[in-house]
């Protein structure tokens, strides 16, 4: 899954991916600041919109917005 962020910097990226690894343990985090979107991706859990609102949750309690990037229907 992946979510676009407002963070801006290396402790953004710390702080978001330190809680991400908190509530999903079995995940596997990262965040490209270097994007415009500044794109935290997940690999290691299943992709549905249960997750991606605790994800999003999880980032607002951690002083960040987001939104998820849902892939295109498979239509």
């Amino acid at each position: 899954m992946k979510f676009k962020t407002n963070a801006k910097c290396g402790g953004c990226k710390t702080a978001i991916l330190d809680a991400m690894n908190r509530e999903f343990p079995d995940g596997q985090w990262s965040l490209d600041l270097d994007s415009d979107d500044r794109v935290l991706e997940v690999h290691g859990i299943p992709e549905n919109q249960d997750n991606a609102w605790k994800v999003l949750n999880v980032l607002e309690n951690t002083g960040f917005k987001g939104s998820w990037l849902q892939p295109p229907s498979a239509y």
